[in-house]
């Protein structure tokens, strides 16, 4: 519509720059030899040989391919001589992709094979950051144990950039006899692995030698004949009949009577007899386990406590100051019990008295009694107030045993009263008939060695003089 003049006359063609924006091949991020151009010059880069470039980026390129396969092609044939060396590329592996892995299991069904996947899988050469949550809606069960509390926890040495796997155990409400459940990936898993022996299939896959479980098929049929027993719905499960766990614990105890291991080519427990182990924990009572069952699950506590137990838990602490004292004791593992009845079923074979321990507290002058009876024995509060010169006896509440004896509910036990030895706020009542020094079995008394998931049996002599160490003269009472 209208035209102008322009302000200034043109001195000459304004130049226009050939490259706007500069990438990089794409052969170059395959190459990490290829030298990066400093950007100053693109007709540099243009005025180079486009077929000449492209063939020596392939060329490198396919020298690294057959160099990495050649490493895998002999990695792969030490890992089936048994080679500990063909670990290498399975841990550059985790160190390149970080499992982060987390478990749901119920306080009513432990996943006891964690603690022992965990130590299996570090001495491997697989380090394992860990730790044990309880959700908020169970954060009061009376289930949760300081044990299960720290059921699985990597050395506090580790931190988490440090490991190759994260395993997080969360306490959570379910049901009875629920299975632990794995999540992978949260956004991509739809569907979670469910129970111990999938959860340790799973693991093994990732970790050679954590089960032998690929190279021997033979091998690996038997190995899962033994995990398929486990399965919730299966003989030794949750939901297993009666029958048909009879039938499998007597083929096990079979079994047993000539290895000391379910898995044929050791001596030693290993991680399918910790699956195995676990379901037996969960399933089965004291009295339908027969001998060499019975004597293999003690084999399998004994490792259990060894991976789980931190060297400065309150037994360990019990333990080392009956060494110190020269009082020889006995102590057999059992699942965590609550009652009288409950502890009866797995130390009924155990030689001497077996104890109640009942802590009470004077409602008018505020102490605090524990006292120690026969586990049969009838006690009442009002005849013992009259015996002890005491107004009006009460239970005492579980922050007070805590405070004063370091015990939970469950776990009441006179061996606590070493945790008392310097404040001597507790007076020891004693049932008579646990005083006399007597010849054979009767000499022995049994208690729980500061938790409920073990039993510790001691002379009358030895605990006479464990109290003479605490400080803690017993008011001996008849019952």
């Amino acid at each position: 519509m209208y035209k102008l003049q322009p302000l200034f006359k043109s001195v000459g063609e304004t130049p226009h720059p050939s490259c706007v924006y500069k990438m990089k091949k794409i052969s170059d991020h395959f190459n990490n030899n290829v030298t990066e151009n400093n950007g100053t010059d693109c007709d540099a880069q243009d005025s180079a040989t486009p077929n000449n470039c492209e063939v020596e980026q392939l060329e490198k390129r396919w020298t690294e391919i057959t160099s990495r396969l050649q490493r895998l092609q002999s990695e792969l044939a030490a890992i089936k001589t048994g080679s500990s060396s063909g670990l290498s590329s399975f841990i550059d592996a985790w160190e390149r992709n970080f499992q982060d892995l987390v478990i749901h299991a119920s306080p009513s069904n432990p996943p006891h094979s964690l603690p022992l996947l965990r130590e299996r899988m570090e001495k491997l050469g697989v380090p394992v950051y860990a730790r044990t949550h309880v959700h908020s809606a169970i954060a009061g069960n009376k289930l949760l144990s300081d044990t299960l509390k720290s059921f699985i926890c990597s050395d506090s040495r580790l931190e988490r950039s440090q490991a190759h796997m994260a395993i997080t155990l969360i306490w959570i409400k379910a049901g009875d006899g629920e299975e632990p459940s794995l999540v992978v990936s949260p956004s991509s898993q739809a569907v979670a692995i469910n129970g111990e022996a999938n959860i340790a299939r799973y693991l093994a896959r990732f970790v050679p030698g954590l089960l032998d479980y690929e190279n021997q098929p033979l091998k690996a049929a038997q190995i899962d004949q033994f995990l398929d027993l486990t399965e919730s719905t299966a003989p030794l499960g949750s939901r297993g009949t009666k029958r048909e766990r009879a039938a499998t614990l007597q083929s096990l105890d079979s079994t047993l009577s000539s290895r000391k291991s379910l898995e044929e080519t050791s001596n030693e427990v290993g991680l399918v007899d910790f699956v195995v182990y676990s379901a037996l924990v969960n399933s089965c009572t004291e009295k339908e386990i027969g001998k060499n069952v019975r004597a293999w699950m003690d084999r399998c506590r004994s490792t259990v406590k060894q991976a789980t137990a931190p060297s400065d838990s309150k037994r360990s602490i019990l333990e080392n100051y009956l060494k110190e004292l020269g009082i020889a004791f006995r102590t057999v593992e059992h699942p965590a019990v609550f009652t009288v009845e409950a502890m009866m079923e797995h130390i009924s074979h155990l030689a001497g008295f077996h104890a109640k321990n009942l802590l009470v507290k004077d409602k008018k002058t505020g102490k605090l009694y524990l006292i120690t009876a026969r586990h049969d024995a009838t006690v009442q509060l009002s005849q013992v107030s009259k015996i002890i010169g005491a107004k009006e006896l009460r239970f005492a509440d579980a922050e007070t045993l805590e405070a004063t004896l370091g015990v939970q509910q469950g776990s009441v036990t006179p061996f606590a009263l070493l945790n008392d030895a310097q404040q001597q706020r507790v007076t020891f009542v004693l049932d008579g008939q646990l005083w006399d020094e007597k010849n054979g079995k009767d000499s022995y008394l049994n208690f729980h060695p500061m938790t409920n998931e073990a039993t510790t049996s001691i002379t009358v002599a030895g605990f006479k003089i464990f109290l003479k160490a605490t400080g803690h003269e017993p008011v001996i009472i008849q019952l």
